[in-house]
């Protein structure tokens, strides 16, 4: 609303329109000038107020009122009659004027959204509203104008955005995407939450871990559809100059942590491009091609001839002197990209195996793994300013790569005899040479592997896994398809290796893996120079659980292995010595021995350990049900059939737990021992407290004094709470 500073009508009465409104929101401000200034004034905020106190002022009130509805619109013919009839009614002005206002602003609304109008008349109307944008009840108006061409958005409208408190947070992403483009300040303050969210996303996080299976298949579609991606590509839209922003923001904070993830969001960010079909954005995007090929193999979970002549093809198109090979290596040191080279480079190796000794497809080695050494010196290459591609250690190579051979031979065997073994187990005549042990590990394993005297890992080898992250994984391929086997042999073979190149990798003091406090369990800090190989550990640790849970009778297993000779029933389960308990399950059975080091200093690994609890817990409640239910209630110790049952639960089971007694207090003694001592991120607790309490939720009634609660768990009770 505009005061003219002229006391002359512009018109005989109410009823002429001689404001040319035609339903312009803005239209009846522009034509109400002060005669003697040329300005219109607008009676609002205070600046309103303080005009409207000099006009009631400078002479009779009555009289003010009269002129300034002549001079707007507003001397409407018999209006103190309805007024007076709308108040016999029941309705105030103030109801009645607040009613004019919303269907004023309704209509100007709908005219808003009516049509587009073009350029030159938009910029115009902008002009005429902006100082709506002082007033909340109108505000919103502009805005939608605003959003009818979201990039036109005029230096000083967009400068009383900014200086306006809460006006911006209410402008729609396309009006902001307009801001971005000229303050870069402000888009960084947009985009970098939304980055440290994807990195941070527990889902996402628990997807890259996985090194290798079936479910890595949909991740790409899952990453691709997931909020904490959506709303950044939604931020960026089809624009290149924020999208190269984005990359810039991407590396600094890759820079800052060397978190891999970082790169698994550059290659998301690449291919939402592609999948969108933004040409502008793919076109200048140097690393579409490698991030389009490289992701094909990522979801197909192979790396097929094609897919690696295409990747052959990028790296021979690229100049040398000025390849991006820092963009390239970010993408690369994505875990799915390493993890899918990783397995290529085992793939090669399995080819190689039964004819070591003559093939020629040693040299087909180098290239996938010069790729897996790029990502995992991405941090190098992106410090440097011209970067100098690194080297692949021969000895990784030509050494530790041969030395797998033997192993890979061996377990082939391994696999035929298993396979001989299922045949007769299926025809009812399991041969006497073929049984499951104990462990249900199938007997012939460790006698096969025992007649191989040089079957073990040499001094050169385990130095090469202690220096080389790219030997580790391989190695983490090789034995995590043998837990699969049920190759749990080859595994112990190798466990002892894989703890000391741990240890090393990750670069903490021996007093790390030692806690003389309880509960002084926050997770030591690694160097950043050495984040990946932290990253790669927890991956290995959750893939080890994964693979254990989802291969039928591992888990029963590995706890008859843990209480094989525990003599508890002299003493009584109240009166062992529960360190002794740790002690024997480690020393029984070495991956509890990897599990406990780890989660020592690793917050996943504690996770893992519970996650691995809960199947255990799982199953002794299915086999209770399953005895209550009629079945036999097998007690003795050590004992039980080597036959298979049929467990209850999250998967069958080829091994029964033959002490379930036994078997609760060793859960019970390893999850307290567990929260006692086990390494714990404050960021991750709730996510930790949540395995937890799904362990108390599985435990069996039967467990009584010794099932997991927080009345009876002196250290769990903490991760219990409510």
């Amino acid at each position: 609303m505009s005061s003219s500073s002229n006391s002359s009508s512009s018109g005989g009465n109410g009823n002429d329109n001689s404001n040319g409104n035609d339903g312009n929101p803005a239209a009846a401000d522009t034509n109400h000038r002060d005669n003697r200034h040329g300005q219109k004034h607008y009676l609002i905020m205070d600046a309103g107020k303080d005009r409207i106190k000099r006009m009631m002022s400078m002479g009779k009130p009555n009289q003010a009122i009269h002129d300034f509805s002549a001079q707007n619109g507003l001397d409407i013919p018999a209006a103190d009659a309805i007024y007076g009839l709308l108040h016999s009614l029941g309705h105030t002005k103030w109801g009645i004027h607040e009613s004019v206002l919303r269907a004023t602003l309704l209509s100007a609304e709908a005219h808003i959204q009516k049509k587009t109008l073009p350029p030159e008349q938009h910029i115009a109307l902008l002009s005429q509203m902006k100082h709506y944008l002082a007033v909340p009840r109108l505000q919103h108006l502009p805005l939608m104008l605003l959003e009818r061409h979201p990039g036109l958005v005029p230096d000083d409208i967009c400068e009383a955005i900014l200086q306006t408190p809460g006006l911006y947070q209410k402008c729609s992403v396309a009006v902001k995407r307009e801001l971005w483009r000229r303050d870069y300040n402000l888009f960084t303050g947009y985009m970098m939450p939304l980055i440290d969210n994807y990195a941070k996303n527990e889902e996402l996080l628990d997807m890259s871990r996985e090194i290798f299976s079936t479910n890595v298949k949909s991740y790409s579609r899952r990453r691709r559809a997931h909020p904490a991606l959506t709303q950044i590509s939604s931020a960026i839209d089809a624009d290149l100059k924020l999208y190269m922003q984005t990359l810039g923001m991407v590396r600094h904070r890759f820079l800052e942590t060397n978190n891999p993830v970082f790169g698994t969001l550059r290659l998301d960010l690449v291919m939402s491009m592609h999948e969108n079909d933004v040409s502008e954005i793919t076109r200048n995007d140097v690393c579409h091609k490698l991030a389009w090929s490289l992701d094909a193999c990522i979801m197909k979970q192979i790396m097929d001839d094609r897919r690696v002549l295409e990747l052959q093809k990028y790296f021979d198109g690229i100049d040398p002197d000025n390849a991006p090979y820092g963009e390239i290596a970010l993408i690369l040191s994505s875990p799915y990209s390493r993890h899918i080279l990783a397995q290529y480079i085992f793939s090669i190796l399995k080819d190689i195996a039964p004819n070591a000794q003559v093939s020629t497809r040693y040299t087909d080695l180098t290239w996938p793994s010069l790729m897996a050494i790029i990502g995992l010196f991405a941090h190098t290459l992106l410090s440097q300013e011209r970067p100098k591609i690194p080297k692949v250690d021969r000895s990784v190579t030509r050494v530790f790569f041969r030395s797998l051979i033997p192993f890979i031979l061996a377990s082939d065997k391994h696999d035929h005899k298993l396979g001989s073994y299922q045949l007769h187990l299926q025809k009812g005549s399991v041969s006497k040479k073929a049984q499951l042990n104990h462990a249900g590990v199938f007997s012939d394993s460790d006698s096969l592997y025992s007649k191989m005297s040089n079957l073990q890992p040499s001094s050169e080898d385990i130095s090469i896994l202690s220096s080389s992250e790219l030997a580790r994984q391989v190695l983490h391929v090789f034995l995590l398809k043998r837990i699969a086997e049920f190759d749990m042999a080859m595994l112990n073979i190798w466990l002892p290796a894989i703890s000391e190149a741990f240890k090393a990798s990750l670069g903490l003091p021996d007093t790390a893996y030692v806690r003389t406090v309880v509960d002084n369990t926050h997770q030591p800090d690694v160097a950043l120079e050495l984040r990946q190989n932290a990253f790669e550990c927890d991956a290995f640790m959750l893939c080890l659980v994964l693979h254990i849970k989802e291969t039928k009778g591992v888990s029963a297993a590995i706890v008859n292995s843990a209480i094989q000779g525990l003599d508890l029933a002299g003493q009584g389960i109240k009166g062992a010595n529960t360190d002794g308990v740790i002690s024997h399950a480690i020393e029984a059975v070495p991956l509890l021995g990897l599990f406990d080091q780890l989660a020592h200093v690793r917050h996943c690994a504690h996770e893992q350990v519970i996650s691995f609890l809960i199947e255990c817990t799982s199953i002794l409640s299915a086999e209770y049900s399953t005895a209550n239910g009629g079945g036999s209630n097998n007690n003795s110790n050590g004992g039980g059939s080597s036959d298979a049952v049929e467990g209850l639960g999250s998967q069958s089971q080829t091994v029964p737990i033959h002490n379930k007694e036994s078997a609760v207090y060793f859960v019970f003694v390893l999850a307290e021992h567990a929260a006692a001592k086990y390494a714990v991120d404050p960021g991750q607790f709730d996510k930790l407290s949540r395995l937890y309490h799904k362990l108390a939720a599985v435990s069996p009634p039967q467990a009584f004094e010794y099932r997991i609660s927080s009345t009876n768990c002196l250290h769990s009770s903490k991760f219990l709470k409510k």
